[in-house]
């Protein structure tokens, strides 16, 4: 009997605290930061490197258990850019040939899945070819759950919504105008 309930502890603790990897999903544009992105009428923007302090990171670990990644491998800062692309292509003021280039160095992430206070946190460093530059501390906030499983997979699923909103908290700043000015 002691075994069995020892046995039975034991597999309902590997379920509710194990998982497998959780990748985060392709980046969907924001019509939001896209209308704004709009009315910078006249701009055209390129992008340069976004970078991560040389981390490389593409995953975080959930819960010590299992990893939350970029589904192509690529690294956070590389996804980032990839969705920064996607907004400004739509928005028509992507020029990879543009006076103005933007960098961007994800200085750090961190995802937290702690019930009731889940989140992803961004602070990031934007540059311009003009010498501009501002810092952002983005923050996420998110639904999580006790069991593992579903905290994960919730941290998976917001990140695109995260990443939205750190390009909207980016293009409303008054501040990008000046960055995006020859």
């Amino acid at each position: 009997m002691k075994r069995t309930t020892i046995a039975a502890l034991a597999v309902t603790t590997a379920l509710m605290m194990g998982g497998c990897a959780n990748k985060v999903h392709e980046y969907t544009p924001s019509a939001e930061n896209i209308l704004i992105l709009q009315s910078l009428k006249g701009s055209k923007i390129a992008l340069g490197d976004f970078t991560d302090s040389g981390r490389n990171e593409s995953t975080l670990m959930c819960r010590l258990s299992t990893p939350v990644g970029t589904a192509s491998g690529e690294t956070f800062a590389e996804y980032i850019r990839r969705a920064f692309k996607k907004e400004l292509v739509i928005a028509g003021l992507f020029d990879p040939n543009a006076p103005v280039r933007l960098e961007m160095n994800l200085d750090d992430i961190y995802g937290s899945t702690m019930f009731g206070n889940a989140y992803w946190e961004f602070k990031v460093t934007l540059k311009s070819s003009n010498g501009k530059q501002i810092h952002k501390t983005i923050r996420y906030d998110y639904d999580s759950s006790y069991l593992a499983t579903s905290a994960c997979s919730e941290m998976q699923r917001s990140f695109v919504l995260a990443v939205q909103k750190l390009i909207h908290e980016i293009v409303s700043d008054p501040r990008f105008k000046d960055l995006v000015r020859p």
